[in-house]
């Protein structure tokens, strides 16, 4: 196949695990300030998180980093890959020869002096004015999804709704979440509208796919660490979740039991 094709396939790739991290990842040159957050988030001061995205085969994975946006530069520019001793190096049209991995190498080290936006405009494919970064409006966190979530409370023919909107960055939309979910599970079924309780609770697991999907939380690069909210504990190791399913079943068992038992 050949190195050429290597690397755009695994450019392809790698734009597939960043999309599903939250990251924008289409190819676009404007899309090179997302690769910049991605590294201020994995590698804050050029020093992967250990848990992070680049915790493990650090060499490897800032390949494919290099790889992405020597590929956003090909896409707009044109020209091929090739090998460059133990290197892919990208060769344009206009003869010059660019060597990305190295500079998502010298990025991760430097920091703003390698520039990965500005790298690429150098060579003609200008990334345009950064745009404004989600942050979770809980602490502030980045990366976050818009989103939002509800609860409903239900009792004969009262009824309450809340509604909680975001962005939220992934660890206080997985508060928020089970916070309102287990309010649901347990007020939202003694009422007229119960049935109102359950669209909820769908609504807010489908809400919260875009959470999870979500990188670890982190500050803005050169802002003060962020401290998220506690998830506290999974829906199904809460007694006020299983109480709020339990609580409708028994009483509307004893009801039948004790309408045939009063039947003529």
């Amino acid at each position: 196949m050949g190195i050429d094709h290597d690397m755009r396939a695994g450019a392809d790739w790698t734009a597939a695990a960043l999309t599903a991290f939250g990251y924008r990842a289409d190819f676009s040159p404007s899309s090179l300030w997302e690769i910049e957050r991605f590294l201020s988030t994995e590698a804050p001061d050029g020093r992967p998180r250990p848990r992070g995205l680049l915790g493990k085969d650090l060499d490897a994975r800032v390949s494919m980093v290099g790889g992405y946006v020597g590929e956003v530069i090909r896409r707009r520019l044109g020209g091929a890959w090739v090998r460059d001793g133990d290197h892919p190096a990208l060769d344009l049209p206009d003869g010059a020869r660019i060597r990305p991995v190295q500079q998502v190498q010298h990025r991760l080290v430097s920091g703003a002096v390698g520039s990965l936006t500005a790298y690429a405009s150098a060579f003609g494919a200008d990334p345009g004015p950064s745009t404004p970064v989600l942050q979770c409006r809980c602490c502030g966190a980045v990366p976050a999804a818009d989103t939002k979530f509800r609860a409903v409370q239900s009792v004969l023919i009262w009824i309450s709704y809340t509604r909680s909107p975001g962005p939220f960055c992934r660890d206080c939309g997985t508060a928020v979440f089970r916070h309102l979910q287990q309010k649901t599970f347990t007020f939202g079924w003694y009422g007229i509208f119960s049935v109102v309780a359950a669209l909820v609770l769908l609504l807010n697991w489908a809400a919260m796919t875009k959470v999870t999907r979500l990188a670890a939380p982190a500050a803005q690069p050169g802002a003060a660490p962020v401290r998220t909210m506690d998830t506290g504990r999974p829906l199904p190791r809460r007694p006020q979740v299983l109480a709020g399913i339990l609580a409708p079943i028994v009483l509307l068992t004893a009801f039948v039991i004790y309408a045939r038992s009063s039947a003529p």
